[in-house]
């Protein structure tokens, strides 16, 4: 996706995708990465809370058809050999609702 800012390995032992709420905290983690082996993906907002809607609505969601991108996987598939990072960290503030955690 074009938002992602992704880094210059790809050894599966030492990659990091951060996803991050906005172009804010995108902005902050951009400067704040080590460029060789993290990369940052900011996210539009809130992400869906999947325990609340239907599959379809996930997979059609452009948030996740992102992560899944940078990922390098399909969600309909489980097929992880072009898996592009070994870690996946979620950056996210903690509002008081927490519906928006997935």
């Amino acid at each position: 996706p074009g938002k992602l800012a992704d880094c210059g390995s790809q050894d599966l032992e030492k990659t990091e995708l951060f996803l991050v709420e906005g172009n804010s905290a995108g902005g902050s983690a951009k400067q704040a990465r080590d460029r060789e082996y993290q990369a940052i993906l900011p996210l539009r907002g809130k992400i869906l809370n999947t325990w609340e809607v239907s599959p379809d609505q996930v997979l059609g969601s452009t948030e996740i058809h992102d992560i899944a991108v940078a990922l390098g996987i399909d969600p309909d598939s489980n097929d992880l050999s072009q898996l592009r990072y070994g870690k996946v960290c979620i950056l996210a503030d903690a509002d008081s609702d927490g519906l928006h955690i997935a």
